[in-house]
């Protein structure tokens, strides 16, 4: 098997185990919190919430110090820790100091993954061909997917049948796993870095701001996903009320949403492996997916007025479908661009802009929409739509790599052409990176839903 074969078998058998171990984790601490509280919901929105004050404080630290450090060193070390952490929980199944615990443990493994995370996405161009990780991107997101739908049946299968510290235990396997494919991996001979001379933490981390304010290009897709994230946290805000605005069609018809989101995650992540390099070279093109997003959520009123389950949920299928296809080729786009000295760092800087925008647009939304009506995704959704329209007239085209500059990986800043004129030197989205922090090990970049 080639290197760059076996290196893409590794990545993917380390994410996926830990996303499903992520998974599993959630709804292990989720079950015990909600039996102990059950009249203190406050607890458990405690113990969602801990993890994005961190993630703001040390995304920038873990990003500066992924292209400082050795990448592969950083991912063992993070899955080694989150698998001790994982670990000490189980010893306190039953506690009455249980709640405590898991929000502690959550907190801490926020910490691990702020330093996971940009690490995992900067390290597919030192592991991957430059041709292939447009379809690396893409089948990581496909069995993310799957996973997705499948992972809370198992969760709820383990806990039932080894009870909650088993379920914590094998959370740990998960994350050892994933260390020990980590240690399997071989660098790319043309794209191993030199060792960074060691710098001021800070400075590192206000160089990396520095870059983005060059590259004009890469800076304008940040903050257009960061605005997206925006209207999305609306989206997110609404979803949970669909029980209330389709009662007609019975209970549990969120749970059919996010089988809806989930079926269509998977069939994004089929198109963006079929368009390969198509779209991942074309900025204009890529933003032209989160404007499909939009102009189907922007439809689900008009869906509600045809009194079908089926046609309502069709509106939550394309927009997953689209959403996910901009996270591929996003985070492709990224990969391929930045800097190879600053990937780390750009990553990091992309996840904390993601959390930021998402608690404010749901602080916002939660005053200006209507949660009883479906009208509100025609707000949601427009707003995407217009940002999506801003973006494909700034963006008159992006002129693609070189074959040669994508086969070896590297990036040779391009200047990127705006409407305006502008010329500068110039990359969306788990637990993946798809608009939604997301929890500890896997993650979207900006996705709408807790991923990759």
């Amino acid at each position: 098997m080639r290197k760059e074969r076996k290196n893409e078998a590794l990545l993917w058998f380390g994410k996926w185990t830990s996303k499903l171990g992520n998974i599993v984790f959630d709804y292990a601490n989720s079950v015990s919190i909600v039996g102990a509280f059950a009249h203190a919901p406050w607890v458990l929105a405690l113990y969602q919430s801990a993890e994005t004050v961190i993630q703001i404080v040390f995304n920038l630290i873990g990003g500066a110090k992924a292209d400082s450090g050795s990448r592969k060193k950083i991912l063992i070390v993070t899955d080694v820790l989150s698998a001790a952490i994982c670990l000490a929980v189980s010893f306190f199944v039953a506690s009455p100091r249980m709640a405590e615990v898991v929000i502690a443990a959550n907190a801490l493994l926020a910490v691990v993954y702020a330093f996971n995370s940009p690490t995992y996405r900067s390290i597919v161009r030192e592991m991957v061909d430059g041709e292939r990780i447009g379809m690396y991107n893409s089948v990581s997101n496909g069995g993310g997917a799957v996973i997705k739908i499948a992972g809370p049946m198992a969760g709820m299968l383990l806990v039932r049948w080894i009870g909650v510290r088993g379920a914590l235990l094998f959370d740990a396997l998960t994350f050892l796993l994933s260390a020990v494919s980590e240690m399997l991996l071989t660098p790319i001979s043309d794209t191993q870095r030199k060792p960074a001379q060691k710098k001021n933490i800070f400075r590192d981390i206000a160089e990396g701001f520095a870059y983005l304010v060059r590259e004009r290009q890469l800076l304008f897709l940040i903050l257009l996903s960061a605005l997206v994230n925006f209207f999305l946290a609306g989206f997110n805000l609404l979803c949970p009320y669909t029980d209330v605005m389709y009662a007609s069609f019975g209970i549990e018809f969120y749970s059919k949403v996010l089988v809806m989101e989930a079926a269509g995650g998977l069939l994004g992540s089929l198109i963006s492996s079929r368009l390969g390099s198509r779209v991942k070279e074309n900025a204009r093109l890529m933003v032209l997916f989160l404007g499909a997003m939009g102009a189907a959520l922007a439809l689900e009123p008009l869906a509600a007025l045809t009194g079908s389950a089926i046609v309502c949920l069709i509106p939550f299928l394309l927009s997953g479908t689209a959403l996910t296809v901009f996270n591929i080729q996003f985070m492709s786009y990224v990969q391929l661009r930045a800097d190879e000295a600053y990937l780390g760092r750009v990553f990091s800087i992309i996840f904390t802009v993601a959390v930021l925008f998402m608690p404010v647009g749901s602080f916002v939304f939660s005053f200006l929409l209507d949660t009883s009506s479906p009208a509100g995704f025609a707000v949601v959704g427009g707003g995407i739509l217009l940002l999506a329209a801003a973006g494909i007239i700034i963006f008159r085209g992006d002129a693609p790599k070189t074959e040669k500059q994508n086969r070896r990986t590297g990036c040779v800043s391009r200047p990127p052409v705006f409407a305006y004129g502008s010329q500068s030197a110039f990359s969306s989205s788990t637990r993946s990176m798809s608009l939604k922090p997301l929890n500890v090990h896997g993650a979207t970049l900006i996705s709408l839903y807790p991923s990759e």
